[in-house]
């Protein structure tokens, strides 16, 4: 399981990198909040996981 939330956890750097080039700042402001509630859950399955 480790694994999958270290790839999870990957792709939401992906994402925030590629977001970065948005030249929209409401759409990279949207992805942004959805980015940091998905880094929330993934730290509350973590600390649930241990």
């Amino acid at each position: 399981m480790k694994i999958t939330i270290a790839n999870a956890e990957a792709a939401l750097d992906e994402v925030q990198r590629d977001t970065d080039k948005l030249h929209s700042q409401e759409l990279r402001k949207v992805i942004a909040d959805y980015i940091e509630t998905q880094r929330e859950a993934l730290k509350a399955l973590r600390k649930k996981l241990h």
